[in-house]
């Protein structure tokens, strides 16, 4: 842990005219990784001891820069580019070869790791504030529910990548599935899907609601609203959603 968070340690912000740091706001998502121990679960999740980079690390600074605005991996030169901030950076094929080791089971472990960090964080969030925030309506807010929203977005490719097809609107591209926690603005869980996946595909957005709600910490999962739109109305959906409101201590 000490070695993969040693770059932040010397750090210091100077208000100057020369030797000025692009994309600086980089530096607060990467140190609260490291901080609320997302960095070091992403290492344990994908522990390779005999490579040189921390797949953690590389991972982490690949949401860095998406978060930053990179677009594809020639993005992350803006961590790469300010060593004397952001230490070693992995090169483009090392975050290249990074992603293609990740299989199933390694996305699992991913998935276990942040929903992990996920509760610590909760956790410090009520602690400070008394509560985790609630959603917020034009009538007032919602108090302690937590919301689900479920939707999907289309991604618009310029290029045959893998899985791009045709979509129901007219376009080319992508077609995933997500679900975000309104109190937060946190995405708890994202299915990718091809361009012509169905909009309206019940076994998917079963599989995303059972999901999101996993990625909830267990103390928070008890008083849920999930919202989706008209993509949501079939029986198998609804039939769902009204077996798990029979659970013991659930609505």
């Amino acid at each position: 842990m000490q070695a993969i968070t040693d770059w932040s340690k010397s750090l210091r912000v100077e208000v100057r005219g020369d030797d000025v740091v692009g994309h600086a706001g980089n530096v607060i998502p990467r140190m609260l990784a490291d901080a609320t121990g997302l960095t070091s679960g992403l290492s344990a999740a994908l522990s390779r001891p005999e490579v040189l980079h921390d797949r953690g690390v590389v991972l982490r600074d690949v949401a860095v820069s998406i978060a930053g605005g990179a677009q594809n991996l020639a993005g992350t030169a803006v961590l790469r580019d300010q060593g004397r901030v952001f230490g070693q950076v992995a090169s483009i094929p090392t975050m290249w070869r990074s992603l293609n080791e990740i299989d199933d089971a390694a996305l699992m472990r991913i998935m276990l790791a942040r929903n992990k960090v996920r509760e610590r964080v909760w956790q410090l969030v009520e602690a400070r504030h008394g509560r985790i925030p609630p959603s917020r309506t034009c009538y007032g807010d919602l108090g302690e529910v937590i919301v689900i929203r479920i939707d999907a977005t289309l991604c618009d490719c310029h290029s045959d990548k893998e899985c791009a097809a045709g979509n129901f609107k007219g376009g080319y591209g992508h077609h995933p599935l997500t679900a975000w926690c309104d109190n937060t603005g946190e995405l708890l869980a994202i299915i990718a899907r091809p361009g012509n996946a169905g909009s309206n595909t019940a076994a998917d957005h079963i599989a995303i609601i059972d999901a999101a709600i996993a990625a909830i910490p267990a103390r928070w999962r008890r008083n849920l609203l999930i919202t989706i739109d008209g993509a949501g109305s079939s029986h198998d959906v609804v039939e769902h959603l009204e077996k798990l409101n029979t659970q013991p201590g659930w609505s």
